[in-house]
């Protein structure tokens, strides 16, 4: 974090935009690099929002998203059972689409609520921290389950990304507290669903 700091890098949000920061903190959590979206905030302001600290958690977990990803892929196209690489087996290769699916996911919600820089509306939080959380589990899970138990060992990296994917799950607010405080926005917004979604 050091290094990052002497860089410049942690006073990003102060000379730019969070669109264009985001790519930054995605990639320091395709590298297992933490909390450099909250020292960023801290930059900012002693005190950083919850819908800000919220958006930073789901880039991050985008950037890890994507790490795993790419990650099970090229293990499924390395590891061979039966003659021939896991990732022929259409089983694998159904539960690497889900992931991708859930992957992709994560960083167009995280992304949209960049466009309100770093003071998004609750609405705009909860979607992207809600959509971060409730994906965790499928893409750590899938994971894990493509690797085997290769996944878990000291020397290779897997577990210490899926271990940081579910603290930034909770972090911040579980998918439980985002889609409380989305509910409670829609409930208060009246009895129109079009026009709320269409404020979103």
């Amino acid at each position: 974090m050091l290094a990052l700091d002497e860089a410049g890098f942690l006073d990003a949000l102060t000379e730019l935009s969070l669109s264009e920061v985001e790519p930054l903190l995605r990639a320091a959590g395709r590298h297992g690099i933490a909390g450099i979206g909250e020292a960023m905030a801290a930059r900012l302001t002693n005190a950083p929002g919850r819908p800000l600290l919220a958006v930073l958690a789901a880039i991050e977990m985008a950037g890890i998203g994507e790490r795993l990803l790419e990650m099970s892929v090229e293990h499924a196209n390395q590891r061979s059972q039966f003659g021939k690489p896991i990732g022929r087996f259409q089983a694998v290769q159904q539960q690497l689409a889900l992931m991708a699916e859930q992957v992709v996911l994560v960083r167009i919600a995280a992304q949209g609520a960049c466009r309100y820089g770093v003071a998004p509306p609750v609405s705009a939080a909860a979607i992207a921290k809600s959509v971060a959380s409730t994906a965790a589990p499928t893409i750590a899970g899938i994971a894990h389950a493509v690797h085997g138990a290769i996944g878990i060992t000291a020397e290779f990296p897997l577990h210490r990304l899926t271990a940081r994917l579910h603290a930034l799950r909770m972090a911040h607010g579980s998918e439980g507290y985002w889609n409380a405080k989305l509910g409670a926005e829609r409930v208060a917004f009246g009895s129109d669903t079009l026009s709320f979604l269409r404020s979103l």
